[in-house]
């Protein structure tokens, strides 16, 4: 027989149930916790299968794409792009269509080059100049034959090579001229430009797409980012759910399907800067166009060309710095040799005369018009000439 002495309390239910101690409480929290990672995983587990499915029932390819980035990036634009390795973009090769907000006619050949239309009664296999740059040389909302290179090559009545993209910077121009020289053999490069085409090349993104860089080393020349990645959006342009949920096919289709589109394709990206030293790499730059000349036997000539702005707000700071920063890099081309061309000074004595009826007449929303394009065809064909009468 037990005596009352040996009963233990928590036996006697007379005294009620037993309190738990700070162990029972940390069993508790462990078991809460234990829940909340299975719920966690079970729910990973689930969208993991619906976005497997989600791929396979659509024969979306099992890779690393962010769909928000896609959709804000240049890729995505009006302009018919695809990714290149060595260049970041070049437009998409063998393309014709209008279907643009512009409704202009864009060709391109196999190479990426826009068509010249009509093309010149020569050789179809033979480039005479080749001319790289901007969208102010690919032609933006402009057909085939209203471009800048199209005139060129009715003016010379030789086939001239349009290989502008929209977007480059003058490093990019620079890579493209350094491809195609070798495959096109011209007599002749035209290297286009506008200033801002030099900060450019202190980027390592553009409009959502990456590029390739040149960074300063010891006073010379190293590419960075090449190749590029296809899309690399930061958190700082995306915001940390649309970048990591903007990998999820699943997430892109339940955002277009419910209709949210407004948010989640919301804004644009905002330019990545790699370095603050685009004057200095332009520069150096025309060593490489330098080299290139002595390369290929192709004499080059380096444009500048200017944006509406310079002319309608001639003494504003941003023209000032424009104005200054393209010299440099015209008196940079000259120290190495290399021919040069200043559109500025005429355009400008044509602006003073009528500003509004120039304007009207030479830019379109934000590019060349025809005439304008006519009148940068004239200026390159005369500086053309003008080599060819010093050689």
């Amino acid at each position: 027989m037990v005596s009352g002495r040996g009963k233990s309390k928590f036996k006697d239910p007379s005294l009620g149930s037993p309190t738990l101690g700070s162990r029972g409480r940390r069993d508790g929290r462990r078991s809460t916790t234990g829940g909340l990672v299975k719920l966690v995983l079970v729910l990973a587990v689930v969208a993991g299968l619906l976005e497997v499915g989600a791929r396979l029932i659509d024969k979306i390819p099992f890779e690393a794409r962010n769909y928000v980035a896609e959709q804000l990036s240049l890729l995505k634009s009006a302009y018919p792009t695809v990714y290149d390795a060595d260049l970041g973009y070049i437009p998409e090769p063998s393309y014709s269509s209008s279907a643009n907000p512009w409704s202009v006619q864009i060709t391109t050949d196999d190479l990426g080059l826009r068509a010249i239309q009509p093309p010149p009664a020569i050789g179809p296999d033979s480039v005479a100049v080749l001319t790289v740059g901007d969208s102010f040389t690919f032609g933006g909302e402009v057909s085939d034959s209203e471009t800048w290179p199209a005139r060129l090559s009715e003016l010379l009545a030789a086939p001239v090579g349009n290989a502008g993209v929209f977007g480059y910077g003058l490093d990019q121009s620079v890579l493209r001229a350094e491809r195609l020289a070798p495959l096109l053999s011209p007599w002749a490069i035209v290297v286009a430009f506008k200033y801002e085409d030099i900060l450019r090349t202190e980027l390592v993104q553009r409009a959502g797409v990456e590029k390739p860089y040149f960074e300063l080393v010891e006073g010379q020349l190293q590419l960075r980012n090449s190749p590029p990645q296809k899309f690399h959006p930061r958190i700082a342009q995306l915001g940390v759910l649309r970048t990591v949920t903007g990998y999820s096919y699943l997430a892109d289709f339940a955002m277009r399907g419910f209709g949210l589109t407004d948010w989640w394709y919301a804004g644009g990206l905002t330019e990545v800067r790699a370095h603050q030293d685009g004057p200095s790499v332009a520069c150096l730059l025309m060593r490489r166009l330098k080299a290139l000349e002595a390369a290929t036997g192709a004499r080059v000539l380096v444009m500048a060309q200017y944006v509406a702005r310079a002319f309608t707000d001639p003494s504003s700071p941003a023209t000032e710095t424009e104005l200054t920063g393209s010299r440099q890099l015209l008196d940079c081309a000259e120290t190495q040799g290399l021919a040069t061309i200043d559109t500025y000074d005429a355009w400008a004595e044509l602006a003073a005369r009528d500003q509004s009826a120039f304007l009207s007449r030479m830019f379109l929303r934000s590019h060349l018009s025809p005439a304008g394009n006519q009148a940068v065809a004239d200026a390159v064909a005369d500086g053309l000439f003008q080599v060819l009468a010093g050689d």
